[in-house]
């Protein structure tokens, strides 16, 4: 493991303690969970950025060629990550809300540096392995679409992050005044936000568990190109949500069947695998365990 690796897991274990403690001060202090000043921001952003950045710096390992400067890109992600958690988790010992608040001057000044580190330090790194994983992947398939396929969902997180910034900037309401994440009447953009952040910890953990099964790597493909359309209208659900301004539960029928589709995919794919890892993850002849390694190595 490079130095800039474990530099990388590092930083993601210290924002997974800092979500795991902050859990503990809730549980402590109670207090709503919902809100712009809750305990919800520091354990919700310290768990989301400490399995993203741990996931991309495990994507980065296996870039082919080796990006030459994967060392800056993971110090960017790591230094930008522990800013954006920090600040948020300083705001709310403060008893203020974390972004678009410009109440004092010290509040505008984080929110300026929330701004700044997320376009500086977390857009450009994330863009760049995006690109890096398209190009070139040490990886069997199965796995090397459920890397790209998570990648691209995880952009999609910057678009819908950038497009909750400008709502809450188009409303021009202080974030106690109103949730600021709220398009239209009810739509919810933080839906879309979150289910976007994490496709890269559920793909790949799935087309993980494959290569613990007797499948073939075409029969792990499959299962995992399965997972990718049930993820993708998961996030298209919950676009579409947003943008015609309804809360999450007020489907209409076009929604009402792409979820279920979409929530079924899913499910079979996981249960598929589940099942395969209770029955079929041995396998019972000299020969099939020769394929098995074979595959594995591949």
């Amino acid at each position: 493991m490079h130095g800039h690796q474990r530099f990388g897991y590092g930083v993601a274990a210290l924002l997974l303690a800092s979500s795991a403690f902050h859990l503990v001060v809730y549980a402590v202090d109670g207090g709503g969970w919902a809100g712009p000043v809750s305990w919800r921001k520091p354990i919700l952003f310290g768990f989301s950025f400490g399995v993203t950045l741990a996931c991309l710096v495990w994507v980065t390992g296996r870039l082919r060629p080796v990006p030459r400067r994967g060392g800056w890109l993971v110090g960017m992600l790591g230094v930008a990550s522990f800013v954006e958690v920090a600040l948020i988790g300083l705001q709310r010992w403060r008893g203020v809300p974390s972004h678009l608040n410009f109440a004092s001057p010290v509040d505008a000044a984080v929110s300026a540096t929330l701004a700044g580190f997320a376009i500086v330090g977390l857009i450009p790194p994330i863009v760049i392995i995006a690109f890096l994983a398209f190009r070139g992947l040490d990886a069997p398939p199965s796995m090397r679409l459920a890397i790209r396929a998570g990648m691209a969902v995880l952009l999609l997180s910057l678009l819908s992050g950038a497009a909750l910034i400008a709502n809450g900037r188009a409303i021009g309401l202080p974030p106690q005044a109103t949730d600021l994440s709220i398009f239209g009447t009810a739509g919810q953009l933080k839906v879309p936000h979150a289910i976007t952040l994490h496709g890269l910890q559920v793909l790949p953990a799935l087309a993980a568990l494959l290569t613990l099964t007797a499948w073939t790597e075409r029969a792990r493909t499959r299962l995992v190109a399965l997972a990718v359309a049930g993820y993708g209208g998961l996030v298209a659900v919950s676009a579409l949500q947003a943008a015609q301004g309804l809360a999450p539960a007020d489907l209409t029928v076009i929604s009402g069947v792409l979820l279920t589709g979409s929530a079924t995919a899913l499910a079979v794919a996981g249960a598929m695998t589940l099942a395969r890892l209770r029955t079929g993850g041995r396998t019972g002849s000299p020969a099939a365990a020769s394929r098995l390694n074979a595959e594995r190595t591949y």
